[in-house]
């Protein structure tokens, strides 16, 4: 005997009129449970059809962790940058996209920052998560960080040891 089981993951994509920049990608799958954000550094060409390897992780862990919705959001809005230390911040990111981080954290039941090691040496990186740390202040009782088995946290979804198995750390942004 066989079993046909079927699912839909609606998806959004909140884009720049040029798509130079991605503000918002939304996934769906079921509406009835938890939502998360989750915050990372840039985003790739994942879109509403095509998907990235780091959005597969984020939407197989947050099923196994009783989510039914993802909205990924990142702290610079420029579609596959890489960030030189000589550049101008503000050619990776527009002023929409603080307007969409806020408009998405309202709406999470979780908040994930997932920005892993990004900004361990790039004074520029750290000015801008210090920005955006700032103004997810007022949700500080839904920040999380992806942790591994042996407590560590603070990964991007794309690290090794964490792709298919995470834990949800609280953390607490300090004045």
């Amino acid at each position: 005997m066989t079993s046909i089981e079927k699912s839909t993951i609606r998806t959004e994509a909140c884009f720049s009129k040029d798509r130079l920049h991605r503000y918002i990608l939304r996934k769906e799958w079921d509406k009835n449970k938890k939502k998360a954000m989750i915050v990372m550094i840039n985003p790739s060409y994942a879109d509403e059809l095509l998907m990235d390897y780091t959005t597969m992780y984020v939407i197989n862990n947050l099923l196994k962790l009783g989510f039914g919705v993802v909205e990924i959001a990142n702290i610079f809005s420029r579609i596959d940058i890489k960030i030189n230390v000589k550049d101008s911040i503000e050619e990776f990111n527009d002023k929409e996209n603080d307007r969409h981080i806020l408009k998405a954290a309202a709406k999470a039941d979780y908040i994930i920052i997932a920005w892993g090691k990004a900004g361990e040496k790039n004074k520029k990186i750290q000015e801008r998560q210090k920005k955006v740390l700032e103004l997810l202040k007022e949700y500080n009782d839904r920040l999380y960080i992806i942790q591994d088995k042996l407590g560590r946290g603070g990964y991007h979804p794309l690290a090794p040891h964490i792709r298919f198995n995470w834990k949800l750390k609280k953390i607490d942004i300090k004045d």
